[in-house]
């Protein structure tokens, strides 16, 4: 037997768009996983070299800050990026103690490919909605994190 409770109108919006936000990531990951792993990479691997193709070279702590990943979350992926010859760590000229990351050739002529594929994957995700309903969406949600 289904509970109709009343938890008044603003408490049962915020429910209502807290499982609507759940259930929308939640498609994107499956429509995005798969794409990634066309590529033999993880979500937050293609975040790392996404990244690094935009902004060039930057500190561990620079990516953490960028991909929003945590640190040993981070470690792992860099590791195994590294591991695959698409990053390498270099030591940073302005301070002997920390590391540079930054893309190889090869490193560089994949993300180039993916990303150009990931423009159209994401095309055919927001398929549904028109261009202002975009920028609309996307203020929303910058809004909704405290981002102006």
């Amino acid at each position: 037997m289904k509970n109709h409770a009343n938890y008044g109108e603003e408490n049962t919006i915020n429910l209502k768009l807290v499982i609507a936000l759940s259930r929308t990531n939640t498609s994107f990951q499956r429509t995005m996983q798969p794409f990634f792993s066309n590529y033999d990479l993880t979500i937050a691997q293609f975040g790392v070299l996404e990244t690094l193709y935009h902004l060039g070279d930057l500190k561990i702590c620079e990516l953490i800050d960028r991909t929003l990943s945590t640190s040993g979350n981070m470690t792992v992926v860099i590791k195994n990026l590294e591991k695959e010859g698409l990053i390498q760590r270099n030591v940073n000229p302005g301070d002997r103690r920390a590391f540079v990351i930054g893309l190889t050739d090869e490193g560089r002529q994949l993300i180039k490919e993916v990303f150009d594929a990931h423009l159209s994957v994401l095309e055919g995700f927001f398929i549904g909605l028109e261009i202002e309903e975009k920028v609309q969406l996307q203020q929303l949600l910058k809004k909704l994190n405290g981002i102006k």
